[in-house]
């Protein structure tokens, strides 16, 4: 999917990967036949494909720059997000030209759950589990949360994670 933060991405160090089809056949393809976008690749598309295994290219620095910038985005991540909670991460893609995160919030929806399925306080970007939350419950409070923000701001956000069956 690209997964990325502070500024990479996964299409960033992907120098190949092979994937299984449907056919049970393996398949090898170079980074750009990915077709990296915005939390999107091909493998988005073809539900059927299931990667393999990926060759990565990391960049190579000095080690204490490297510990530094570890240091920094740790420490962002506490401030700024609900580590201290179960969560996918981040459940809700970046808008264009808004942030799902402040629309979310200005709908008064941080704290709201639907049992242990909650919008953080923290982020409202964020669906954490504060105990025993179901996959209906969390797929349930993602429904209140689009149609909360479509009928407030006439914006239709979109999931970050992906969801694979209903129940």
């Amino acid at each position: 999917m690209n997964a990325g933060a502070y500024g990479g991405e996964f299409k960033d160090i992907v120098v190949s990967s092979q994937f299984l089809d449907k056919n049970l056949i393996i398949h090898e393809i170079n980074n750009e036949e990915h077709e990296f976008e915005y939390r999107n690749s091909r493998f988005n598309k073809e539900k059927n494909d299931i990667i393999v295994s990926s060759v990565l290219q990391l960049k190579k620095e000095d080690k204490d720059k490297i510990k530094l910038k570890m240091d920094r985005n740790i420490k962002s991540r506490k401030e700024k997000q609900p580590i201290n909670y179960p969560s996918a991460g981040s459940t809700f893609k970046r808008g264009n030209g808004y942030i799902t995160a402040e629309l979310i919030d200005k709908c008064g929806l941080k704290g709201y759950n639907i049992g242990d399925a909650y919008v953080s306080n923290k982020h409202a970007g964020f669906i954490i589990n504060r105990g025993n939350a179901t996959s209906k419950d969390v797929i349930s409070l993602i429904n209140i949360i689009k149609k909360k923000v479509h009928d407030e701001f006439n914006v239709d956000i979109e999931l970050e994670i992906e969801v694979l069956g209903e129940d």
